[in-house]
């Protein structure tokens, strides 16, 4: 399967996985589309590998970007830029599939964002880290189905420990502040 195909693939997972969460359709079409999903899993899985397809880092205009987990469909999609005072960001809209209080996102997924934006620009530094602690500061509601803005710097390197440091915003507010300290392991 081609990278075009696997994203479309991807693509079409996650709107119906949107779909069956806010669907409000009859009990009888849910019978029917579960009997359908149910057969294209099973073609699906005929050919499983155990691990997501690996993610490709490109360039644009020079640029390394990283498209976080583009081919896993759980994930939420993100893309990576570095600008070039040596931090991460990325921009993401988050929908109702990562609801936590009312029109507002999960605090596991913030921390899942933060996590994930925090390594992310760790191995842009060609480290090969695993996360030793991560510290969430909730800091006001991450509201649904609005722009938000991530941010990630790095810190401290001091031995094997890489200190960094995040935010998500919403309207130029800070909802999530993070700090972590990554681990170096050795490469096998």
């Amino acid at each position: 399967m081609s990278h075009r195909e696997r994203e479309r693939l991807v693509e079409a997972t996650r709107g119906l996985a949107y779909a069956v969460a806010v669907t409000d359709v009859a009990p009888e079409e849910l019978d029917r589309v579960a009997q359908a999903l149910t057969l294209l899993t099973r073609i699906l899985g005929k050919q499983a590998g155990t691990r997501c397809v690996p993610l490709p880092v490109t360039e644009t205009v020079g640029v390394p970007r990283v498209l976080l987990d583009r081919f896993n469909p759980v994930h939420v999609p993100l893309e990576v830029s570095f600008p070039d005072d040596g931090g991460a960001e990325a921009a993401v809209v988050m929908n109702a599939l990562y609801e936590g209080p009312t029109d507002s996102v999960h605090g596991g997924i913030s921390a899942l964002l933060m996590d994930n934006l925090l390594g992310i620009l760790v191995q842009s530094k060609g480290l090969l880290c695993v996360t030793g602690t991560l510290t969430v500061r909730y800091l006001a509601r991450t509201p649904l189905n609005r722009p938000l803005r991530l941010r990630s710097e790095l810190v401290e390197r001091s031995g094997r420990k890489v200190t960094v440091t995040g935010w998500i915003a919403c309207d130029g507010v800070r909802t999530v502040e993070a700090d972590a300290v990554f681990i170096e392991v050795p490469h096998r």
